[in-house]
């Protein structure tokens, strides 16, 4: 039996997350939430039941807009979902549950972003490389276990005098937009709206489940990042810094600084997220950590063709020239307008 369980329906809702495994309550608790307050999704829970309990469940995120449809997403603006409990026969007859659903609901498409090797015999609808690193070792076995690059780059930043600080206040998701806006710019993309990562800290982070990490030089922030934790697990969620000062290597001390101390901490796995294929120096930044690769698989199922369909990485194309050339205000504004419609 399969049922779609909504926040609505709270009885249901608690019953469900109560069985729940730490990544999926995860984001059923917290990111959901961050996304429904954000941008207005919708979200959901595609469950299957046996006589004994929940047997599997699948987060979902109901994107409406004007401009681009309406559609179900598992999960928008997060990198991987992989947050199936259930068997492979079962899983079949939850995925032919969500087409149901999004039939019934008028979804244009419905997208899984991670454990589709659960289809079966179905070509990936795009790939991406994900890496993690083991963080069950010595802080001076994690060290010894970088690439030399990596290595010297840290020792450059401390002795160039780039200090750290560790923040879960409100304060330290300012400055870090202020530097991912300089980095979205110089990647030719908008940034997220200011009030997501507001929402962010407020719903996330002052929660106890993530914090910032930002390198500083004479008191001027360079680097910093998000991170966001569950169970065992962090995510290396959000990274920027300021080209003007990337010779001091202040993105390198922030992230030997996480690894260092979620080690610490007894955290299992740091996860740094998707990197597109195209992206050859995002990945070799990555691997320079001594992280693991494997490749991860999204699936689109477009409901109204009734089969599973390619995707284009839209990291890349012609509007990074046009982003990279407006003026930042302009910029800012693009990504508080266009964000919620994009997912």
């Amino acid at each position: 039996m399969f049922r779609e369980i909504t926040p609505l329906d709270a009885k249901n809702w608690g019953r469900a997350l109560a069985l729940l495994d730490e990544s999926t309550l995860f984001l059923c608790q917290y990111w959901l939430p961050l996304l429904s307050k954000a941008y207005g999704y919708r979200p959901s829970l595609l469950a299957g039941e046996t006589g004994e309990g929940l047997a599997g469940a699948l987060p979902m995120a109901e994107v409406s807009s004007r401009l681009t449809g309406r559609r179900g997403i598992s999960l928008p603006f997060i990198d991987f979902c992989d947050s199936f409990l259930i068997e492979e026969a079962s899983f079949r007859d939850l995925y032919f549950f969500c087409i149901e659903v999004g039939k019934k609901r008028g979804w244009k498409y419905f997208e899984l972003r991670g454990g589709t090797e659960l289809i079966g015999n179905c070509e990936p609808s795009l790939s991406f490389y994900s890496h993690t690193l083991d963080l069950e070792k010595s802080a001076s076995e994690l060290f010894a276990s970088l690439e030399p690059a990596a290595r010297r780059a840290i020792r450059k930043a401390r002795k160039d005098g780039v200090t750290i600080e560790r923040s879960n206040e409100a304060s330290a998701v300012e400055v870090f937009y202020g530097l991912q806006c300089k980095t979205r710019k110089r990647h030719g993309l908008p940034p997220q709206p200011i009030r997501f990562f507001r929402l962010l800290h407020e719903l996330i982070i002052q929660e106890g489940k993530g914090q910032v990490i930002t390198a500083k030089h004479s008191g001027i922030p360079v680097a910093s990042a998000i991170y966001l934790e569950h169970g065992k697990i962090v995510h290396y969620k959000y990274g920027a810094s300021d080209a003007k000062y990337q010779r001091l290597r202040g993105n390198n001390l922030v992230m030997w600084d996480a690894i260092e101390h979620y080690s610490e901490k007894g955290m299992k796995e740091l996860h740094m997220g998707r990197n597109s294929i195209r992206a050859e120096g995002l990945r070799k930044y990555k691997l320079r950590w001594g992280t693991r690769e494997s490749t991860k698989h999204y699936h689109r199922y477009d409901l109204v063709q009734d089969k599973a369909v390619r995707m284009v990485d839209h990291v890349y194309g012609w509007h990074n020239s046009i982003f990279r050339w407006l003026p930042n205000p302009i910029v800012r504004m693009a990504g508080s307008l266009i964000y919620r419609h994009i997912a």
